[in-house]
């Protein structure tokens, strides 16, 4: 038997993800909104009355940064190996992703004001909510260390 071809296409998300979330709503340098639902990160442009959407998360976006050139986007999701990672705004192409200091989910990310922005720090939500360093342009995790017994939503 033969299956008729479909598919599924999003073409708009409704609501917002505010719960236990921090520092989730940026605009970037087109003056589009961007923030998340779930497992997708949306981009909305105000003017156009039209969303596009990254994609590339397999479970629930609880964390997001926006680096200085405001189109590079740093998402972090819950699971058991949870991923950061990093995109670009404009063409919706992952640029790196980062993964393997964190357990449950990255509670927080935050891109460093020094070294032309080529560090993110992040926080995970394992009991000692983990603090790593990374080199995200290489994908490297440079460093990691136990952060606070309480969890932190927003890193600086």
């Amino acid at each position: 038997m033969d299956y008729p071809e479909a598919q599924l296409r999003l073409e708009w998300v409704y609501g917002y993800r505010g719960h236990q979330c921090r520092n989730n709503i940026h605009i970037t340098s087109q003056g589009d909104v961007v923030y998340f639902v779930a497992g997708v990160a949306v981009i909305m442009s105000l003017d156009a009355q039209s969303q596009r959407f990254y994609l590339q998360h397999d479970d629930d976006i609880i964390s997001m940064a926006m680096h200085n050139d405001e189109a590079t986007v740093a998402t972090g999701q819950v699971g058991h190996n949870p991923a950061i990672r990093i995109w670009d705004a404009v063409t919706l192409e992952t640029v790196s992703i980062l993964h393997g200091a964190h357990q449950r989910g990255v509670g927080a990310v935050v891109f460093s004001s020094a070294n032309h922005q080529q560090r993110l720090a992040s926080i995970g939500l394992e009991d000692d909510h983990r603090v790593a360093v990374w080199d995200w342009k290489h994908g490297t995790l440079l460093a990691t260390c136990a952060g606070h017994s309480e969890r932190v939503g927003i890193i600086q």
